[in-house]
């Protein structure tokens, strides 16, 4: 099915000179079979360019509530973004929750990596029994079963390639501990060395970014205790640490404070560092998705941290996806509740969500007055 992506007038959006073409690619729908159609609720992005197109996978499903009414569902873009065609659905296993999709590339194949859950509520994802799963294609419509590639109680977080091995920070249920995983394959994967593992801090997902200084950056998630944990009170912080090859020790001598970095996406452009992620309000527990820039010595830290601006969010939001169009020029998407509503993230779980899009423009920014990192390269190739 071909979604036409909505113009602004459509969508009711704005916003700053660096965001472009911010408009709803997927809108919710009221069906109740989440795991073949587009739902309610659709959340959890991700993007990346490969085989010269432009590929989107998102979650539908009722609700952020686990259940395996769930399911992932593909696109792909061959003109850098302006139209998508769904062209994949992967539904959830038959007892259990299917989120938090991620891209990664190994050989000739295109991977996604998800998350699968126990239907069980808990406040921190205590007892779901979380398993990463894969799931493969060489055309990216057609797709392999999904196969478990993680421990038991284990989950990845986005799977990063780096001089021939790949990584990702896993988080433990319960939000007790980050630990790195390696692999040299992207199937098989070995716990390697703990990240963070202070469990009164409740550390979950975590963004890696390999920098050119050598060091691997670590973005912590902490949702604090458990007046915190919604992030309309008390501290919001997000730990910074820090491995030098061969990456088998982190420190973590830094917090970003008065920020916490849900869901984040971390993205490097002409020798910066930027994330998108989930900003929080006071306002009685409302949402942003936003965009940010770190600074600072990126060869162990110290780093400050810069809001540039908010996307066109609320309610439930955030859990972006960045891919390189070339230049200054990226794809961005992201999830959104009603606009208008702009209800409190508790409303908006349980509530409907749309997939956005848009364009970040980085040169209409402005400069920074830190020394830039001392390779502008990215992650990823350009359309």
């Amino acid at each position: 099915m071909k979604w036409a992506l909505l113009g602004c007038l459509l969508a009711g959006c704005g916003g700053p000179t660096w965001l472009q073409n911010a408009r709803i690619l997927v809108s919710s729908t009221a069906t109740n079979d989440c795991r073949t159609m587009i739902c309610r609720h659709n959340e959890n992005t991700d993007l990346i360019v490969w085989n010269g197109a432009l590929w989107l996978v998102h979650r539908a499903a009722q609700s952020q509530v686990l259940g395996p009414n769930s399911s992932l569902h593909v696109y792909q873009s061959t003109d850098g973004g302006q139209h998508f065609v769904d062209v994949a659905t992967i539904p959830a296993p038959a007892d259990r929750d299917l989120r938090d999709p991620h891209f990664f590339v190994v050989g000739p194949a295109l991977h996604i990596k998800a998350l699968t859950r126990l239907p069980v509520i808990s406040l921190r994802d205590s007892n779901v029994e979380t398993i990463a799963v894969d799931t493969q294609s060489t055309d990216g419509a057609t797709w392999t079963p999904l196969q478990p590639i993680g421990p038991v109680e284990w989950s990845f977080w986005r799977i990063r390639q780096h001089e021939g091995t790949y990584y990702t920070a896993a988080y433990h249920d319960g939000d007790t501990q980050v630990t790195l995983f390696t692999s040299t394959d992207g199937h098989s994967w070995s716990e390697g060395a703990p990240i963070y593992a202070v469990a009164d801090d409740s550390p979950l997902e975590t963004e890696l970014l390999f920098l050119p200084s050598g060091q691997l950056l670590a973005l912590i998630r902490m949702d604090g205790n458990n007046s915190e944990i919604l992030g309309a009170q008390g501290r919001l912080r997000t730990k910074v640490c820090w491995a030098a090859p061969p990456f088998a020790t982190f420190s973590c001598p830094q917090e970003l404070t008065d920020v916490r970095l849900d869901g984040p996406v971390a993205f490097e452009w002409n020798g910066r560092v930027f994330v998108v992620a989930r900003k929080h309000l006071s306002q009685g527990g409302r949402k942003r998705t936003a965009l940010y820039e770190l600074a600072g010595a990126f060869d162990g830290g110290p780093l400050t941290i810069r809001e540039w601006g908010e996307l066109p969010s609320a309610g439930d939001t955030a859990y972006a996806g960045v891919a390189p169009l070339g230049g200054s020029r990226f794809v961005v998407s992201w999830y959104s509740g009603d606009l208008k509503l702009d209800e409190t993230w508790l409303l908006g779980v349980l509530d409907v969500t749309n997939i956005w899009v848009g364009v970040l423009d980085l040169a209409n920014l402005p400069p920074t007055a830190t020394a830039p990192l001392q390779s502008g390269k990215q992650s990823a190739k350009s359309l």
